[in-house]
């Protein structure tokens, strides 16, 4: 169960990190901050629920 624990932590910070950096970049290409926000948002959500899809797959509940 602490693994599990463990690997949803790595999970949303990976997914945060995605965000920031998507945000960051659309900034400095010259997007509004709304697109920036909103796409950061959406990077967020696809690689928290496509990180937490994988890991019940690998480590199903038991």
């Amino acid at each position: 169960m602490t693994v599990k624990i463990l690997c949803v932590a790595v999970i949303l910070l990976l997914a945060s990190l995605a965000a920031l950096i998507c945000g960051n970049v659309l900034l400095a290409l010259g997007a509004t901050k709304l697109t920036a926000i909103g796409s950061g948002g959406g990077a967020f959500l696809g690689v928290g629920g496509l990180g937490m899809l994988i890991l019940g797959y690998l480590l199903p509940a038991s």
